[in-house]
């Protein structure tokens, strides 16, 4: 049973992108904790007169904190496009880092200062240079949707196939975060499909994971593979699953998805949606031929499942397609057991209803109606068992 209940945390271990990022950027404000100079503070708070008179008098343009950052770093963060010419005019490094690897591009993409990007690239800033994570410009453009940041980035030769540390593109990325037209724009570049992240995750997946239809509908027009295993020997087909994607569950197994691979506790991606009460995609993977009475760890059936976490529909719609309805587990404890233990009357009678044996001992020798706490649940079981 604990094996069983672990199954709804396997998928929420995998790395993904928006963690990196939320670390990417030290805000430019606690920049000048200590050394709170008025160059930096003028390019933070948009006083381009200020920069002006003070490079007059000979101010290093590139100097930068103990941070990293630059006053064209800040000035872009922030969207200070006169600032921005201003200190490019004046011979600013457009490349300069911050201690996190960030540039003055991959600042502004991240906040979607178009003019900032523009004028950037003008002046010759490197498209590609990547953060300490690995994470460019165009990645996080792409994360924020600035669609117009993404499509300067990539008339200036962008490479979208580059790898985050941990292993993420950009088309991972657009995936992930549901942007269908930029996924488009990608593929029609050729971005590689089949890659995977460093928990094997592909673009596929993150569109399955979030329920992203259309993209994965079109991942899968460009033959992305469809099977391929994640950590825990997990596919899209599980993951979509679990998150109660019915349509996209529907489009992966339409294109030839294997609706019974087990995960490494053995589970099917219908085992997972009994389990969390995902009626609609329980009926689209029966419909698809699903195996009803599959055991996964410790013997739970999708049925027993359903039964424990009181999810009566799910309980009836699995009957309804032949499962067995007093299929033990390795304890020896069937789904009207379940359901009497967790005082869910409503799928105590749904079982009832359908002929389940109250009579049947479980391993330590117990039948329903002894292990049944409710009195409602108790005065069923009896008068069932009389009968």
């Amino acid at each position: 049973m604990n094996d069983i209940k672990k199954l709804i945390n396997y998928t929420r271990t995998f790395v993904f992108f928006s963690v990196a990022m939320a670390v990417l950027l030290i805000p430019a404000a606690s920049a000048f904790a200590d050394d709170e100079t008025e160059f930096l503070k003028a390019a933070f708070s948009g006083k381009s007169e200020t920069i002006k008179q003070l490079l007059e008098k000979g101010f290093n343009a590139n100097y930068q904190n103990d941070m990293g950052f630059s006053a064209l770093i800040i000035a872009s963060q922030y969207g200070h496009a006169d600032i921005v010419n201003l200190l490019l005019e004046k011979n600013a490094n457009v490349d300069l880092q911050n201690a996190g690897g960030a540039t003055a591009l991959i600042i502004a993409a991240k906040n979607g200062h178009a003019d900032a990007v523009n004028t950037l690239l003008a002046k010759g800033a490197q498209v590609d240079v990547q953060t300490t994570d690995g994470i460019t410009a165009l990645m996080l453009a792409i994360q924020k949707g600035h669609e117009s940041i993404v499509d300067a980035l990539l008339a200036k030769g962008a490479n979208f196939n580059l790898q985050t540390k941990e292993k993420v593109t950009a088309l991972m990325i657009a995936a992930l975060e549901g942007r269908a037209s930029i996924v488009d724009k990608l593929l029609a570049k050729n971005a590689q499909i089949d890659v995977q992240a460093s928990d094997n995750t592909t673009a596929l997946y993150m569109a399955a994971r979030n329920g992203h239809t259309a993209i994965v509908e079109t991942l899968l027009a460009k033959n992305a593979p469809i099977d391929l295993l994640a950590a825990n020997d997990t596919t899209a087909l599980y993951i979509a699953a679990q998150n109660g994607h019915a349509d996209v569950v529907n489009a992966l197994l339409a294109k030839g998805a294997k609706v019974d691979l087990k995960d490494k506790n053995d589970a099917t991606a219908l085992t997972l949606a009994a389990l969390l009460g995902n009626a609609e995609v329980v009926k689209v993977l029966v419909k698809h031929g699903a195996k009803i009475d599959h055991k996964a760890a410790n013997g739970f059936t999708a049925l027993i499942l359903a039964a424990q976490n009181g999810h009566t529909p799910i309980i009836e719609l699995l009957l309804e397609n032949g499962a067995k309805i007093d299929l033990q587990n390795d304890d020896g404890v069937t789904p009207l057991m379940w359901a009497a233990l967790h005082d869910h009357i409503d799928s105590v009678k749904a079982l009832l209803a359908k002929g389940a044996n109250p009579k049947i001992k479980s391993k330590t020798g117990k039948t329903a109606v002894e292990i049944a706490k409710d009195p409602a649940i108790i005065e069923l079981l009896q008068t069932a068992a009389a009968n």
